[in-house]
């Protein structure tokens, strides 16, 4: 039911308006035509295709443009038909006695390129903009994803360090070895996922951590110690490279 609707509404009714408009013209049409009533004519079709086209555009909205485009561009295309036609109204009534047909389709001509390069310009920025936060979105979304690896990964390596009696060689005796390298992939900037060399090395220490852990929940007597030192070293050595990837990043920028 609704796209019979959504058909009637976005075909079968223009069509209806712009019959009905050629009919009213042709009924009012003047013992002697002139050029200008077969330009007003077109003209009027036109903005109706433009008032119309814009109704479609919005209802079928593309995820290449941001929703506040779609407004700025309804408001260009309703002060389009507005001065088109308050200017053909004009030039009908009034100039039309003054003002050869000539200027008033040059006039036409300027008023419809004006807008077209207008609404191509700001459909181009806004297409640029919504690239740039679409990219950022997923930037950040790939962040969070790593964030919450890590912190499963911590959390179950404080699980097994509980259980085994692996006592913390940080700090504070409150935190595990992982909470450095949880506090810093916390801290990276989505930006770092412009660089596949970054993306690929993060990815990397993620995996090498995780056959730590598991080589920790293996590890019985005094090979606990062993990879408790080993987990120990490998954080120092996964901090220095997410630091050294961070300045990399911001030379790159």
């Amino acid at each position: 039911m609704a796209k019979k609707i959504n058909f009637i509404a976005n075909v079968i009714l223009p069509l209806v308006v712009i019959a009905i408009t050629v009919a009213l013209f042709i009924m009012f049409m003047p013992q002697e035509t002139t050029r200008l009533f077969y330009i007003n004519l077109v003209y009027t079709v036109l903005l109706e295709v433009v008032f119309f086209g814009y109704l479609n555009i919005l209802q079928a909205k593309k995820n290449d443009l941001s929703v506040p485009f779609y407004a700025i561009f309804g408001i260009y295309s309703l002060y389009y038909i507005i001065l088109g036609f308050g200017l053909m109204l004009v030039y009908s009534l009034v100039l039309r006695f003054f003002t050869p047909d000539k200027i008033y389709i040059a006039a036409l001509m300027v008023l419809t390129l004006l807008w077209i390069v207008i609404s191509l310009l700001t459909a181009q920025t806004d297409s640029n903009y919504k690239q740039t936060v679409d990219t950022l979105k997923e930037q950040g979304q790939s962040l969070n994803f790593y964030t919450q690896k890590m912190s499963l990964l911590a959390s179950r390596y404080e699980k097994i360090c509980a259980e085994k009696g692996i006592k913390y060689e940080t700090d504070s005796s409150n935190q595990s070895v992982l909470d450095r390298l949880k506090g810093k992939i916390y801290f990276l900037t989505p930006n770092i996922f412009n660089n596949d060399t970054a993306v690929a090395q993060i990815t990397a220490l993620l995996s090498k951590c995780e056959d730590l852990i598991y080589e920790t929940e293996e590890a019985m007597g005094e090979n606990l110690q062993k990879t408790n030192q080993k987990m120990q070293r490998f954080v120092d050595n996964a901090v220095a490279e997410l630091d050294m990837l961070k300045n990399l990043t911001k030379k790159i920028k």
